[in-house]
């Protein structure tokens, strides 16, 4: 398994290599990727600090999540309920390491980013154990009265075999 991580994280060093220098080019695009960045560092504070509580700071009441196994929450109040659920159970001493933050403004009042980090290794409710793995999370903020806060987000595993077969690894540059 050792031996898997260190492929895994070679892949996301060279795949991720590009992304580092999009996110700074990306970051100067508009006032909402500050405020976007802001709310993705208060989610890892949150998530790693064990303080699901924190998630209600950070979505805005009709906010939605589509977990990594695809559970729905609508409404901030289903997703804090959910991420405690989780978060004093099977997560609970389950840290995320934030990779990249790509984000840009996509309109007036709204910032989309993507996210990719390293989560820890987990046991599932059913007693599988999910080896430490590379997430990605897809997060639109959106502002209302000069306040910023997600109101989607959605979490899934990269899978390292599929993640070799990227067509657009192959890719030639423009």
């Amino acid at each position: 398994m050792a031996g898997e991580d260190a492929d895994m994280i070679d892949r996301r060093t060279m795949l991720m290599a590009g992304g580092l220098a999009m996110t700074t080019t990306m970051a100067k695009a508009g006032e909402g990727t500050d405020a976007i960045q802001a709310l993705i560092q208060a989610y890892f504070t949150a998530w790693n600090t064990n303080a699901p509580e924190r998630f209600a700071e950070i979505f805005w009441p009709d906010g939605s999540w589509v977990n990594v196994v695809g559970m729905h929450w609508r409404g901030r109040d289903q997703i804090v309920f959910a991420h405690t659920a989780f978060l004093k159970t099977i997560f609970k001493d389950c840290k995320q390491e934030l990779v990249t933050i790509e984000a840009r403004t996509i309109a007036p009042g709204s910032a989309l980013a993507v996210v990719t980090l390293i989560q820890d290794a987990y046991v599932t409710p059913d007693g599988r154990q999910m080896p430490r793995a590379h997430d990605r999370l897809t997060l639109l903020a959106v502002e209302r009265e000069g306040v910023w806060r997600f109101i989607h987000g959605h979490n899934t595993i990269v899978n390292p075999d599929a993640a070799n077969n990227d067509p657009v690894l192959r890719m030639k540059p423009a």
